[in-house]
């Protein structure tokens, strides 16, 4: 029996992907090795997947693993094959190497070439041919698998996937997880509302070389920080975070790595706020804004100066000084209790004309508004501008004159003697 491979589009590998691994259970569960390095004597695999290779219950895949060197010297071939009848839509193949002594150290290439060997159009005239054999009595066909050289020239048929990994005579020193977190602490556990806890956990490098890692913070179960740290070869380092909330209960707290190569032990802890804790810290007031009603006024004319205030410590008293020009205007004592907030105004009044900074004490907070008369300032009086140059004219005009009549006058009385 013949079968013509039909190139009418038809569903068939969609995509694939390709794993460097150290252990495969099955399909799409195995175990990722963390850094790609192998010395001579370790074992190479790869994890391939295929996807969309089941056409009507038949798969039928070749896989071709092709290892490049540094040099680009094909060093290693392998094919593997599978043929078999499922529903399931993806099919998986692994390649196995003992890494030789003889492999130099460097970046090594892995070409994953993937062939669907069948098709819809393929099994739709299977079928048929497999039907009419029991219907005319006639021999059973065969599986219309394609060869990989048709399948080749089919681009949904043929599927390259590159991975690279290193040989390396020292990978066998390498730690399995280069971080690890490890040791998370509360500075304390039960908290008035509010109240800052600070959480601290130790991460350490495993690695003869600096790297980083990153890590979330969660508080129950919503991530609140994230933080990314370099850490120097061999050393450990410790990070704190601040929490804190308002709700009275239980609350757990979380450290997550997100970085690669990261394993956290026992990342969780609880804290209680309960409305029973007294507030141990000392009163401190934190100013977070300054609002001014009118950006310009007349002079004499009085602004309203809201200071926004609020107290993280415990209940207490403490003067809330305002300065214009960096010169204190006005002082008063407030009385917040713990994480109160309060607007403290303030009433000021400017005669001259100019622009006023206005600042609290122990803050970076400001802004500026502006005194200005709108009283209309008579214009100065302008002389007008004598013209000179034609009286200056005339004077020369009649000097000249007089010269003339001087001169003809001499010349007429000279003539008649």
């Amino acid at each position: 029996m013949v079968f013509i491979i039909l190139t009418v589009p038809s569903m068939a590998v969609d995509n694939g992907y390709a794993r460097i691994v150290y252990n495969v259970r099955g399909l799409q569960d195995y175990d990722l090795h963390w850094n790609d390095r192998f010395p001579p004597g370790s074992i190479l695999k790869i994890y391939a997947e295929a996807n969309g290779v089941n056409h009507q219950r038949e798969v039928a895949v070749d896989y071709i693993f092709i290892i490049k060197d540094p040099n680009n010297n094909v060093v290693d071939t392998s094919l593997y094959s599978n043929r078999y009848e499922d529903y399931r839509e993806n099919d998986f193949m692994t390649y196995s190497k003992n890494v030789p002594q003889g492999w130099v150290d460097g970046v090594y290439t892995a070409d994953v070439h993937i062939f669907d060997l069948l098709n819809e159009s393929l099994m739709d005239t299977y079928y048929s041919e497999l039907i009419n054999s029991y219907l005319n009595e006639s021999d059973r066909p065969d599986l219309p698998v394609m060869n990989r050289s048709n399948a080749s020239a089919l681009p949904e048929q043929h599927l390259v996937i590159t991975k690279t990994f290193f040989v390396d005579r020292y990978a066998n020193k390498y730690p399995v997880d280069r971080f690890r977190i490890e040791k998370i602490m509360l500075d304390r556990t039960s908290v008035a509302p509010d109240m800052p806890v600070t959480v601290s956990v130790n991460v350490s490098n495993t690695f003869y070389d600096k790297g980083s890692t990153s890590l979330d913070l969660l508080l129950d179960n919503k991530v609140i920080n994230k933080t990314t740290l370099e850490i120097e070869s061999y050393s450990s380092s410790q990070t704190n975070f601040t929490v804190s909330s308002g709700i009275i209960g239980d609350h757990t707290v979380e450290i997550i790595p997100t970085g690669m190569n990261t394993i956290g032990l026992n990342m969780s802890v609880v804290f209680t706020v309960s409305a029973e804790n007294k507030i141990e810290t000392p009163t401190e007031f934190v100013y977070q804004d300054i609002q001014i009603d009118k950006l310009s006024v007349e002079p004499n004319q009085t602004v309203t100066i809201a200071v926004t205030v609020k107290n993280t410590g415990k209940e207490g008293t403490q003067p809330v000084e305002l300065f214009i020009n960096d010169v204190l205007e006005e002082g008063k004592q407030v009385n917040l209790n713990f994480s109160e907030i309060k607007d403290v105004y303030f009433n000021v009044t400017k005669g001259d004309v100019g622009a006023y900074r206005v600042t609290v004490d122990k803050s970076n907070l400001s802004k500026i508004f502006f005194v200005e008369s709108s009283t209309p300032v008579p214009a100065a009086t302008v002389e007008p501008k004598i013209e000179k140059k034609p009286q200056l004219r005339v004077v020369i005009g009649l000097s000249v004159i007089v010269i003339l009549i001087y001169l003809l006058r001499l010349y007429l009385k000279n003539r008649w003697k």
